[in-house]
Formats: C-alpha cells, structure tokens, sequence
C-alpha cells in the first residue's frame, strides 16, 4: 500500500499542472455524466425502435445506456489519456530523468499502472453514483431490487475503461511517439478493428469476430438497442451480435493482462 500511495503520488504530481492531462480529465469527469441527456429527442426520430426518452434514465435501463455513452467518452478521452502519460515523459525526458534519480523500470512501470487503475476506479464510481442519480429522479416506485438490477455493471464499467487504457499504455510503451500512437490508438479502435471483423465473419460466418479484443471491451458496455437484432440471429441463425457479460469480461481481463504484459516486455528492453 505504501509503494502504492508514493508511486501514484509521484504521478499526480508529474501532471497536476500538465494542461493536456487536465483537460482530459476533466473532459471525461464532467461531460460524462450529462453526456445521456443529449439523447432526450431522439425518439422523435427513430420511433419504431425508442418509444420515448423514459427508457434512458428509468431503472433498470438507464445503467446500460448511461454505460453506453461512457463507453465512447472512455475509449475517446482515457485511451488518449494513458497514451499521454508515457508518451509526454518520453517527449519531455522525464522517463529518463525518474530513472536516473533512482526509480527502477519496475516502479515506473508500476506508477503508470497505478494511475491508470486509481482512473478506473473513480471513473467507475462516477458512473454508478451518476446511474443512481438519474434512476431514482426518473424512476416512480423505484426499490433497491430494482436499483441494483444491473449485472455487476459498476465492475464492467471498470474492467472496460482499464481495457482501453491498458490498450493505450501498450502502444505508447511500443511506439513512444505521442502524435504517432495516438492515430494509431484510434485507426485501430474505430476502423482498423471493424475491417478485421469484418473480413472475419465473410470467411468464417460465426460468432468468433466478436472475440476481437476492442470488441470484447466494447461488449461490457454495448448499445442496448443491440440486444432485439442479436436475439433474432442467435435463434434463426445461430450467430450473435453481443458477446455475454461474462464472456466479455473475461476475454477483457485476458487481453489487458496481455496488454500490460507487452508494454513491459518492450520498456524493459529498449533504453530510455
């Protein structure tokens, strides 16, 4: 707990006054609770499909598209985010500068998965205070039954803003170039990935393209409208749109353990 406290410390102090990792901060932590309510009309123009706005903000439903909005704020604003915490430092020469003053690879490499594990955490505090904020303001003749029917959403929310950010800490570990690993980062996030999946179910015609990792980190949180078309193709032809809760989080776990392992296999072996 002590390595813990000093090593995210020395972090918090590295980039308090970095004007990039502050307006990414807060970026996420103020527009992503309200982000939902820019939805309120949208009703109004796919009926068929949304009713009305009620959906949005009522329990149980409102913790899967309050998930869904911050599913794009996480992979927008945190995987920029733990990208800039490596690749600021290479820029700056402050990598090199820790090193020198006695911190080990280990406790840097240490510090950065620390901060990017404290993010995860209250992003996810912010995403459930913020869920039960809205529910019980929308909801008439709420109950804890109701308010806590959720499947573990609290716990998703955090293993998929870790997933993309642990996605991130891996380029920039690898690339070490700022502007360079951010196009990456979001080429392979937003096109790249989809290609893949793509000419992945043309020649494989199964529900094995969802296993992609961005995918999997997605499908904690994925639209809910998603959930009428994958129950229709899974029983006519046997192919799902979604993974499982518990196949996403699971594959989600692997691949950030994969990615963390990958980022510390290249800064251990190239000089800094």
């Amino acid at each position: 707990m002590t390595s813990y406290l000093y090593l995210l410390n020395l972090e918090l102090k590295k980039f308090k006054n970095n004007s990039v990792y502050r307006s990414l901060m807060m970026i996420f932590f103020i527009l992503t609770p309200f982000l939902i309510f820019f939805g309120k009309d949208i009703h109004k123009y796919i009926p068929v499909l949304v009713q009305n706005s009620d959906v949005f903000y009522e329990f149980p439903t409102v913790w899967d598209y309050q998930g869904y909005a911050g599913n794009w704020m996480a992979s927008l604003c945190l995987g920029f985010l733990a990208i800039h915490l490596v690749t600021s430092e290479v820029g700056n020469r402050t990598m090199r500068q820790n090193i020198i003053s006695g911190l080990t690879r280990r406790e840097f490499f240490l510090s950065k998965i620390f901060h990017i594990f404290t993010i995860a955490v209250l992003a996810a505090l912010l995403y459930v205070i913020s869920c039960l904020l809205i529910g019980i303001m929308h909801t008439d003749g709420w109950d804890l039954e109701l308010l806590m029917d959720n499947n573990r959403a609290g716990l998703r929310f955090f293993l998929m803003c870790l997933g993309y950010m642990s996605f991130g800490l891996m380029l920039a570990f690898l690339i070490r170039r700022g502007f360079l690993t951010l196009m990456l980062y979001f080429f392979y996030v937003f096109a790249l990935e989809p290609i893949f999946m793509a000419i992945h179910v043309y020649y494989f015609k199964n529900s094995s393209r969802n296993f992609w990792p961005m995918n999997c980190i997605e499908d904690l949180m994925p639209l809910p409208l998603y959930r009428l078309p994958d129950f229709f193709t899974s029983t006519e032809w046997d192919f799902n749109i979604l993974l499982t809760y518990v196949q996403a989080a699971s594959m989600t776990a692997l691949y950030t353990t994969a990615f963390l392992f990958l980022a510390w296999w290249s800064f251990s072996r190239k000089d800094v």
